[in-house]
């Protein structure tokens, strides 16, 4: 991980976008980095998930569908987290699975679809809770036309003060169960029509 060294300035140019209690900015110098800065309120939760990725690293989970986080870097706007910022091979920023929903094009939207059930079979066979999963933090890194994957940018993690449910796997799948229900209802709130094609999230694969 990237260890902290002289300070980084970070300005609107640089600026991405806000949520989670965070605001996120383009590494100026690391096009593939993005630095979040959490605000005073967001201090804990941006803690307690950077202690999850220290433990999915410390037991040799895989980052496929989530992005990795790299350390710790001071900026001008205070202390930030450094996280992979997702791509597409064209050198563009990602675009969210809403805005590909949104294509209404029903090609588009099977490939989402398949996207979704690989997403859930890694959630499961990885083990990785997360506290919260929506359309706009959920980025569709493409490839060329036809190749495509999911990547969870925020919300991974067990919000719990004491991170049991990590240790409890029946506990943390019924949580995963009941997020995953949530998700799904805030997908058939803009899509109604595409969730009767998403799995619940602990059927077989």
């Amino acid at each position: 991980m990237q260890n902290k060294k002289s300070q980084i300035i970070l300005n609107n140019d640089l600026f991405i976008g806000e949520g989670m209690g965070r605001k996120c900015y383009i590494h100026p110098e690391d096009k593939n980095l993005c630095i979040k800065i959490p605000s005073p309120r967001g201090k804990r939760s941006a803690d307690r998930e950077k202690n999850y990725f220290k433990r999915l690293h410390w037991y040799g989970k895989s980052f496929e569908h989530i992005v990795d986080y790299k350390g710790s870097i001071d900026t001008n706007n205070g202390s930030g987290d450094l996280y992979e910022l997702v791509r597409d091979d064209d050198g563009n920023i990602s675009k969210n699975l809403e805005y590909y929903f949104s294509l209404n094009d029903k090609k588009i939207t099977s490939k989402m679809l398949m996207l979704i059930e690989d997403l859930r079979v890694y959630l499961i066979k990885e083990y990785i809770l997360f506290s919260d999963l929506d359309m706009d933090n959920i980025l569709v890194k493409k490839y060329d036309e036809n190749n495509f994957k999911l990547v969870i940018i925020d919300g991974v993690g067990d919000n719990n003060q004491i991170p049991f449910l990590e240790y409890i796997k029946s506990l943390g799948i019924k949580r995963c169960e009941r997020k995953w229900d949530l998700f799904k209802t805030k997908i058939a709130e803009k899509f109604p029509d595409i969730t009767k094609n998403i799995k619940n999230f602990s059927d077989k694969f």
